[in-house]
């Protein structure tokens, strides 16, 4: 019987590319670096795709890590990959459909919103003049907003708007709108929220993100300690990554001043860096023996030469 190998996407391989391969080799199976943007449809080749470093014609399992900047083109070639892995019954973590579901922020309230899931208000559109008029009215209910890429990550590019004139002198990228209403921090100047890790369906690890900023993403500097959670905040997090259907997802929550908590954001492809350096608990550990027991559930431990 072949070892299966099990196949780490990602445009730059790093801290938590090398945390997947200890996993998945100390469980048996042999992990290959790749990347999306290198792969091919080959219509030559039985399955129709050509991944690079795979000595068969189709891993036993693919792990999304990450997926490179691209043109509209090279993202949708890329997500054809994903698309038809899955169709090939190829158990992949996270899918392309997952993925479509988060990474563009609009879809992702969407789909909260549909599954009633608490969510900030949030307004999505490509006319300035609509937009505009949207964050007037906000502004004069005394709400400021917050606008956002519609595709982007790790706090970048965020915007708070509390004047109109701030709204003026905004270029949005990609000349859309999406704008969502700000939640101010419970104890003035202690911005806080939390960091969920969802696995198949259960939370295994969270931690508390604290800053004396309003963005409270690890990269831009925020400290993370690990954290308790209530049972609340638990179920939103499990509630909010089956609405986008992921198998795995890091869920940001934050608590309004009426002491409810609402889901800012679902990531169908975390980091969980800042997770174990606060909490110790090994998540790539985790990640892999699901990837592993869904090789074994769809028969993939076997030679895919014949594919």
């Amino acid at each position: 019987m072949a070892t299966p190998e099990i196949v780490i996407f990602n445009d730059t391989h790093g801290w938590h590319s090398r945390q997947l391969c200890e996993a998945i080799e100390k469980l048996g199976a042999k992990p290959v670096l790749s990347s999306l943007e290198n792969c091919t449809i080959d219509l030559e080749s039985t399955s129709g795709l050509v991944i690079p470093g795979i000595s068969v014609h189709l891993p036993a399992a693919v792990i999304v890590r990450g997926i490179a900047p691209g043109s509209f083109e090279q993202i949708t070639l890329r997500m054809d990959v994903l698309h038809t892995l899955s169709e090939l019954n190829i158990p992949v973590l996270n899918n392309a459909k997952a993925i479509e579901h988060t990474v563009d922020k609009a879809r992702t309230s969407l789909k909260l919103h549909l599954a009633g899931i608490n969510t900030p208000l949030s307004w999505v559109c490509e006319n300035e003049i609509k937009a505009r008029a949207l964050v007037a009215e906000q502004l004069a209910k005394g709400y400021q907003l917050v606008i956002k890429p519609l595709f982007g990550c790790q706090g970048k590019g965020l915007e708070k708007i509390s004047r109109i004139e701030q709204f003026d002198d905004l270029k949005p990228v990609g000349d859309t709108f999406y704008l969502q209403r700000y939640i101010k921090p419970v104890n003035p100047g202690q911005w806080q929220d939390w960091r969920l890790m969802v696995i198949k369906g259960q939370v295994c690890a969270a931690m508390s993100r604290r800053s004396n900023h309003w963005i409270t993403n690890f990269s831009q500097g925020a400290e993370c300690f690990a954290s308790t959670i209530n049972a609340d905040m638990e179920q939103l997090a499990i509630d909010a990554t089956r609405a986008v259907g992921a198998d795995y997802a890091g869920v940001d929550i934050i608590r309004t001043q009426d002491n409810q908590y609402t889901v800012l954001e679902v990531n169908s492809v975390p980091a969980w860096k800042g997770l174990y350096q606060a909490t110790g608990i090994d998540v790539a550990t985790i990640i892999a023996a699901t990837v592993v027991e869904r090789v074994q559930q769809t028969n993939h431990f076997i030679d895919h030469a014949g594919h």
